[in-house]
This record gives C-alpha cells, sequence and structure tokens, in this order.
C-alpha cells in the first residue's frame, strides 16, 4: 500500500504535538462561555435566556460556518487556515473587552471569535488525518486530549482571571492565549494531500531556461486555478458526503448529542451555585471533567484500533450512557462531592465519544472528503449548539427548576445514540465507494512523491 514518507511516522508525531497544543488553545476559548455566562448576568443583568445566546452563539458559529471554514482550509491549507483562526479569535475577544450589552458580546465574542475557532479546529483535524493512516484512531485520540485538557485549564482559568481582573481584563488576556494558535499553525507543514493538489495541475516546465520573471507568472496563474478548481472539488464533495444516508445518520447523531450536552457548556455553573456551591468550586467541576474526558480521549483511541470492537459500537454505547447521566443530573448534584463524581463520570463517556468523530468521518466518507464531511457534521450539529441553551433556560424559566431542562437534553443524547445503530446499516451499501476514495488517496500520495521529487529536482538545476 503506498504511503507518503511521513505517514504515521516522521514529521506526522511533530505535527500531531502541534495539533494537540492548538486544540488546547481552541478549548480553552469553546468552554469559557461556561464561567462567563455567570459574569455576564451579574454585570449585563438582560435575564437568563438573553445571556445565554452569548454562549450558544459562541458554539452555533463554531458548527455553522463548518462548510465555510472546511472549504477555506480545503482552498488555503491547513497552515493558513491555523493563522487566520488564531488572529480571528484574538479580534473578537479582544473586541469583548469595548462591549457594554448582551448584543455586543454576541457579535465579538459569540461570532467572530466563533469563527476563529471553528478555523482552529477544521485545520487540525484535517492535518491530522493527512498524516495517519494505521494509527489514526490512536492519533486522533491523543490529539482530541487537548480537548480536555482544554476543558480541564478553561473554566478554572477564565475564573482566575475574573476574579483579579475583572471581565474586560479577562477578555484582553484570553485574546493573548488565542494568539498563540498562529504560532502553532506555522509550524504545519502543507500535507501530502495539500502538496499533491497543489502539483497535481502543474506542467512540467519544457524549457529550463525560462528566467525568474516567467516562473513568478506561471507560480502565480498555478495558484489562481488551483484555488478555482478545490472550490469546485469540493461542491462536488459537498454533495457526495450529503448523500451519503449512513454518514448523515452520524450528523443526526452528532446534532442531537450537542442540543443535550450544551446545557452542561452554558448553565452547570449556574445550576450548581443554585444548590449553595460557591463560583470558585463550580468551576472547578470543569477539572474533574476534563481530566477524565482526556484519559477516555486517549483510551477510546486506543479501543478505535482494534476491529473487534469498532468506532460505531462504542460512540453509540457512549452517548448512550452520557444522556442518562445527563438525565440524572439533578439527583447525583446533592452535594459538592455529587457534583465532581458527576462530572467525572460524564468525561469519561463523552469525551470518549469526541475522541471518535475524525475517525466515524474518515470512515464514512474517506480521507479525501474529510474536510468536506467534517465541515457538514459541524455545520448541522450547530443547529443543536444553538438552540440547546436558550431551550434550556426557557424550560429552566417555565418550570421554575433545571430539572426538567436535564431531562430533556438528556433524552436528546440518548435518542441519538439509537439513531447511529443503524449506521452500519446503511454503510454497507456505500462500502465500495470508500475503498474507492480509500485507493484513490493511496494513488494522490504516490503521485505526490513522484512530482515533488521531480520538481525539486528541477528547482535544483534552475538554482
Amino acid at each position: 500500500m503506498a504511503q507518503h514518507k511521513n505517514t504515521d511516522r516522521g514529521y506526522a508525531w511533530v505535527v500531531l504535538v502541534i495539533s494537540w497544543l492548538q486544540l488546547v488553545i481552541c478549548s480553552i476559548v469553546y468552554y469559557s462561555p461556561a464561567v462567563v455566562n455567570t459574569a455576564l448576568l451579574e454585570k449585563m443583568k438582560e435575564g437568563v435566556v438573553k445571556t445565554s445566546w452569548v454562549g450558544s452563539t459562541v458554539y452555533g458559529t463554531f458548527m455553522f460556518t463548518a462548510p465555510v471554514t472546511s472549504s477555506l482550509t480545503n482552498v488555503l491549507g491547513c497552515r493558513i487556515a491555523a493563522v487566520l483562526g488564531g488572529l480571528l479569535t484574538l479580534v473578537g475577544v479582544s473586541a469583548a473587552f469595548f462591549a457594554t450589552s448582551v448584543d455586543g458580546m454576541i457579535v465579538s465574542y459569540g461570532l467572530t471569535a466563533g469563527i476563529g475557532s471553528g478555523l482552529m479546529d477544521v485545520s487540525a483535524a484535517v492535518i491530522i488525518c493527512h498524516y495517519f493512516h494505521k494509527y489514526l484512531p490512536l492519533a486522533s485520540g491523543i490529539q482530541m486530549s487537548g480537548g480536555g485538557a482544554g476543558m480541564l485549564m478553561g473554566p478554572p482559568l477564565v475564573r482566575c482571571l475574573l476574579d483579579t481582573f475583572g471581565l474586560c481584563g479577562m477578555f484582553l488576556i484570553l485574546g493573548a492565549i488565542a494568539a498563540n494558535a498562529c504560532v502553532c499553525g506555522m509550524m504545519f507543514r502543507p500535507s501530502p494531500h495539500e502538496q499533491q493538489a497543489g502539483t497535481k495541475t502543474r506542467d512540467t516546465p519544457g524549457d529550463l531556461t525560462h528566467n525568474l520573471m516567467d516562473l513568478e507568472v506561471d507560480e502565480h496563474t498555478h495558484h489562481t486555478t488551483s484555488y478555482l478548481q478545490r472550490f469546485r472539488v469540493t461542491a462536488c464533495e459537498m454533495r457526495t458526503v450529503v448523500s451519503n444516508v449512513s454518514f448523515m445518520l452520524y450528523v443526526l447523531s452528532y446534532t442531537l448529542w450537542g442540543f443535550g450536552e450544551s446545557i452542561l457548556y452554558v448553565h452547570l455553573t449556574n445550576f450548581v451555585e443554585s444548590k449553595g456551591t460557591s463560583q470558585q468550586n463550580s468551576a472547578m467541576l470543569y477539572i474533574a471533567m476534563g481530566i477524565t474526558s482526556t484519559i477516555a480521549r486517549v483510551l477510546a483511541g486506543f479501543a478505535g484500533t482494534d476491529p473487534t470492537i469498532g468506532v460505531f459500537m462504542l460512540h453509540t454505547g457512549m452517548l448512550g450512557v452520557a444522556g442518562f447521566l445527563i438525565i440524572l443530573c439533578p439527583l447525583l448534584s446533592g452535594s459538592y462531592l455529587h457534583q465532581v463524581l458527576f462530572c467525572s463520570m460524564y468525561g469519561v463517556y463523552s469525551g470518549g465519544a469526541m475522541a471518535l468523530v475524525k475517525p466515524i468521518t474518515v470512515e464514512l466518507v474517506g480521507v479525501k472528503q474529510l474536510a468536506t464531511g467534517y465541515g457538514v457534521t459541524n455545520f448541522i450539529g450547530g443547529l443543536g449548539l444553538l438552540l440547546g441553551p436558550p431551550f434550556a433556560g426557557l424550560i429552566k424559566e417555565v418550570s421554575g427548576s433545571y430539572g426538567v431542562s436535564f431531562a430533556c437534553c438528556g433524552s436528546a443524547l440518548v435518542i441519538g445514540s439509537l439513531f447511529s445503530l443503524g449506521i452500519p446499516i446503511f454503510k454497507r451499501s456505500s462500502t465500495s465507494s470508500v475503498y474507492h476514495d480509500k485507493e484513490m488517496d493511496e494513488a494522490a500520495a504516490e503521485e505526490y512523491t513522484a512530482v515533488a521529487s521531480e520538481t525539486e529536482g528541477q528547482m535544483l538545476h534552475i538554482h
């Protein structure tokens, strides 16, 4: 089987470490609304439902713009997309310093930072799947543990910054942290798939006496043509991916998962504080969830490499158990110790399922269509993240307690796990197309190696 020399070894492991750090930074921003929501309620005083839209906009924008961020990643490459994501997150979070209302927070912190975080996430997800094949589930689990680490560090860090510098000062420092994603992005080498796409349409120079100006013009024309071709290819891939029934079942399961889980990201701190837990201790709950989530993501990556277990069965089981835990949350939060135990257990099952997102996407649509498939997953899944927090807040205001809200949100996860049971059934009908994609991926890597070697030799001769 033809593989690039860095597949599963060499610089692939450097990319894994860098993408892990980038995902830590992204997750610190992503999980910060859990603590920021309480501070906004105290400062803005615009009600639970409207204030919940700040956090839901962060999550919804992160997901809804996925087709755009994945297309930009396809066209610009993972390196530029990561740097652009870091800059947008810096601008959005820093602009929240000047916001004086919830509406201003939605535009700056919600929309701008949400788009930036989405670019960071997609670029990290795509490049890791380009560099790993045999060890992809393991690499994905290790990389996704960065999300658990961000969950572990983010809320306590934000709480500490709020207590020390206030809401405005916290946003400035958080923006500075997000800017470090630019450094991570600069260390991404163009992957074999990206370089193959860039050299595929290039004509081999027949006359090596071209002057440097001619070469620069040819290069500019080549890049313009390449970008247009990548846009057209992405549009075709979008139609193919959406018509894949097994993949769309997973997307539906993922959407219900986001709808139910979002109550923990936005309302958990407010809920436990109503039980008598202090603001500092409520933020510390995410440390317990982050620790177990980090461990579970790595273990799920190991388990996903075992064909006798399978990523689909792992996803179904973990998502179902996580749903029942959310339903039982009001009964498991009578004391702070019970709250820590609940968060620890939930981190195991939600973190393990999160580590399987990229391997499942690759299994259903292939590496060639990974960025497009990942974008579709996040775009449709964003509907759940966008509507979940306001829905939970509305149910709380109508019923007078969070008990009904947790029951409804937990049921969404259970239903999502049931939908995922049909994925293997419909997947059998599309197995041949996935094998075809894998063969195309192998041919692409082989062609890249040949063309790159030939081009390098020609450039050396010119110089």
